[in-house]
């Protein structure tokens, strides 16, 4: 039975509110009890026993949760009377502050971050700069666990048995990757060409005109090469026949690699050449170019290749001519007019390691006077280092010293290596050798608190700390000299040389770990290979466009840094960052090439900022059919710092129709409109709507794609007819947004966020400071958050400008 409503004021007034602001109690009494008592409890919220309690964390929580959802007018919801705006004012004025007090408290007693660790990209890059290696450790490591979006959180960066087993391991694997080989590794640099590939010879020794058989019975066992004057001609892509058997990798290392090569028969048309390292059980994908039509071009590129590894040269798009028509569907090979990929030469060089001896990582470690070479050449042996130094003790605590000052990212502390020492300084009482020995000490640096933790005390960052945080903030690595330098000036902390460090930052090559990794989290561009889109639906997919999805974005977010960009760019922007690949894709003309560049569009072009990038778009699908839910609550949480709250327990999902009868907005409406939905599902579901004239991979539809109801689609996919889907029924991009604004599509949707740049503006501040502080936003960092918004939106807004506002701010510079 309900209480009277005069009870209930008093008795909300006598407990719950005894001692919170008056202002509070009235407002709440007012408008809020009558939903959110010990009878009706709504959201499973009682007013009617909330304590005053803001020291407790989920009394705390409560409280904010009241707090936004009052502000942002959720609060009493729309079908009940609204309270005035001096009512509004007054009840912010009262709760605000006693909020950030509150908050503020907390974080003064171990400040904002908690103990953290490296994240095992940071190890692995940390590790890479200290030895002088490329070897990849990341992997070796478990993963780490994101909070607020982000791997660098400190939240989630906790240790177990596990973890600690894994730092010797990888301590271990990276110590022996610097050290070794022992012996000079035997340069090889040669040219080769597939002409003279056993398998290709033999393939061209098979009969150019295989009897008909309507099984293709003999489809593998014709000719699917050309021999030309100048080149070898691949009309297929299969792996199997294409592996560069005449060189196989003996020594892991780096190499250097060219290859000449063009397009045939493509009617004028660039064709892509992938390059694998290749070990029959996994291949890796170590570049890509689009090839001319009939003009040779040659390519240059650098990677790490391992031993057993060959090299791999795949041609994409070959095999049928303009027609449609198969190589399979010719009576001889020597009659088709197809295309293919012309490969004239192969060049090789490395390991690349081999052209300076001693190796740069052991002449580094131990020190250049240290390290001789020996020649073995009369022996005709390669050549090997030694290491012997004439006092083998002093020099293993010179060494670890040197490593530990650079490992821990400030000058040590007295005594504080003395235990790696004494390990070292025990193996040689032991009798092995002055490296064995030092490298055990190392293998300690490597795995001790100093190097694995950010050193940082309550308060105020001290210069060496700064250096740090500023370091794995935009490099995902270990300080350099300047930095360092600085430090030890005691002048980092000053504000104009902490710009222009910013600056020289963002300029190193080192900043792209910046771009790859913060992108890559608060986009969620990490998760482009959680669904595969259906290969029925979406024929045109394949690995090419779906690295050029993530090359796109990364690419834009480098634009808009590098050029100081406003943020607005994200929401909309009057042009794209396209490869060919992707512009053929997103229906742009005259771009060619694998790079990146920018591209103006059209006026009337629905393209333009991260919300139609086919990444975003890819990654909020479920590789079937678009959720306007999925891409609702992206847009609210990566974009406008306004993340939905979880469904109710109990609640599924909607199962999408692939036949076609019925579209995904008819399933939702059944779903949303229920009373413990609606609220959610009105704020989330009309991005979500705006961007369903973009289908699983990103591209413009009209209409959706399905396997059974619809038209046969027209036009043609790589010159053959599109027989995979069909075409359903029409897509309905329009919608309303809360507040009552009405869109009819993407293009007036993006008018409407652009109405307030601040909540972009915001949302990506919070995120740069989460990920570059290893803590996530507390209500006492709000007023800080909006501090660095108006600072930079004095400066026209620009990325570069946001990123360094982030750092200039004093929670960036504080624990």
């Amino acid at each position: 039975m309900r209480l009277p409503a005069l009870f209930l004021l008093s008795f909300s007034s006598s407990l719950a509110f005894a001692v919170a602001p008056a202002p509070l109690t009235q407002f709440l009494d007012q408008h809020c009890v009558e939903c959110h008592d010990s009878d009706v409890k709504k959201a499973d919220l009682d007013l009617t026993k909330l304590e005053w309690k803001l020291e407790d964390s989920a009394t705390f929580d409560t409280w904010e949760k009241v707090f936004d959802r009052v502000r942002k007018g959720e609060m009493p919801p729309a079908k009940r009377p609204r309270p005035e705006t001096a009512q509004l004012s007054t009840f912010a004025q009262a709760l605000n502050p006693a909020l950030h007090a509150a908050s503020a408290q907390a974080q003064a007693k171990t400040g904002r971050t908690i103990l953290r660790r490296l994240n095992r990209v940071e190890y692995e890059r940390t590790v890479q700069d200290l030895l002088q290696i490329n070897l990849p450790l990341a992997e070796l490591l478990p993963e780490d666990t994101p909070m607020h979006g982000f791997d660098t959180v400190a939240e989630g960066l906790r240790f177990s048995q596990l973890q600690l087993e894994k730092y010797l391991e990888a301590a271990d694997a990276a110590l022996e990757a610097a050290t070794r080989p022992q012996e000079r590794p035997a340069l090889v640099k040669g040219r080769y060409s597939y002409k003279e590939e056993k398998s290709i010879l033999k393939n061209l020794g098979l009969p150019d005109d295989p009897p008909a058989d309507p099984k293709k019975k003999y489809q593998r066992q014709r000719q699917v090469f050309r021999m030309l004057p100048d080149a070898l001609v691949m009309f297929t892509d299969a792996d199997y026949m294409l592996g560069l058997s005449q060189f196989r990798v003996r020594d892991t290392g780096t190499y250097r690699i060219k290859v000449s090569a063009y397009a045939y028969q493509s009617a004028g048309k660039d064709l892509t050449l992938r390059l694998y390292a290749n070990n029959f059980r996994v291949k890796r994908l170590l570049a890509s170019f689009d090839m001319p039509a009939d003009k040779p071009r040659e390519v240059e590129f650098v990677a790490r290749i391992q031993n057993g590894e060959h090299l791999l040269f795949t041609p994409t798009r070959v095999g049928f001519d303009e027609a449609g028509k198969k190589l399979s569907d010719y009576d001889t090979t020597k009659d088709f007019l197809g295309r293919g990929m012309a490969i004239q030469w192969v060049d090789v060089e490395g390991p690349l390691e081999a052209q300076e001896w001693p190796p740069k990582a052991v002449t580094q470690l131990f020190g250049v006077d240290l390290v001789k070479t020996v020649d073995r050449s009369a022996m005709k042996k390669p050549a090997t280092y030694e290491i012997k130094p004439a006092d083998p003790q002093k020099e293993s605590r010179r060494v670890i010293e040197n490593f530990a000052t650079r490992a821990f990212r400030r000058p040590l502390e007295s005594g504080e290596v003395d235990r790696f020492v004494e390990l070292a300084h025990q193996s040689l009482a032991g009798g092995e050798s002055f490296q064995y020995a030092t490298l055990l000490g190392l293998r300690g640096v490597l795995t001790a608190p100093q190097f694995l933790l950010f050193d940082e005390a309550p308060g105020k960052l001290n210069d060496y700390a700064l250096a740090s945080r500023l370091s794995y903030f935009l490099w995902s690595s270990l300080p350099d000299e300047e930095l360092l330098k600085l430090a030890a000036e005691k002048k980092l902390t000053r504000t104009e040389i902490l710009r222009a460090q910013v600056l020289r930052m963002l300029k190193n090559k080192r900043a792209e770990a910046f771009v790859t990794n913060f992108t890559g989290q608060w986009l969620d561009l990490r998760s482009i290979d959680a669904t595969s889109p259906d290969a029925r639906l979406y024929p045109e997919f394949d690995e090419m466009l779906k690295r050029a999805m993530v090359g796109e974005t990364e690419a834009f977010f480098r634009e808009l840094l590098v050029n100081d960009l406003p943020v607005t760019n994200f929401i909309h922007s009057d042009f794209v960052t396209v490869n060919a690949r992707l512009a053929e894709h997103y229906g742009l003309e005259g771009v060619r090439g694998e790079h990146f560049q920018r591209v103006s569009l059209p006026a009337d072009s629905p393209r333009g900022g991260v919300l139609t990038q086919a990444s975003v778009l890819k990654i909020t699908a479920n590789g079937t059919v678009t959720s306007p839910v999925l891409r609702g609550a992206w847009v609210m949480k990566r974009l406008l710092a306004d993340p939905p709250a979880p469904p109710p327990p109990g609640v599924g999902s909607v199962e999408p129709d692939t036949r076609g009868a019925t579209t995904i907005r008819e399933l939702l409406d059944k779903h949303r409109h229920a009373e413990s939905c609606m609220g959610c599902h009105n704020k989330m579901d009309p991005p979500g709507f705006a961007l369903e004239s973009f289908d699983v991979i990103g591209g413009w539809r009209d209409r959706y794609r399905s396997k059974e109801k619809g038209d046969n689609p027209k036009g043609k996919l790589d010159g053959r007819s599109i027989w995979q889907y069909k075409l359903g029924l029409p897509v309905d991009s329009t919608g309303s947004l809360q507040d009552g604004r009405t869109f009819t599509g993407i293009r007036d949707f993006k008018k409407l966020l652009l109405d307030q740049p601040q909540a972009v503006q915001r949302c990506l501040a919070e995120k740069l400071l989460t990920y570059g502080s290893g803590a996530g936003i507390r209500f006492a960092d709000r007023a800080a958050v909006a501090d660095i918004v108006a600072k930079a939106s004095q400066q026209n807004s620009g990325l570069r400008t946001l990123v360094t506002e982030v750092v200039l701010s004093e929670t960036f510079r504080s624990k």
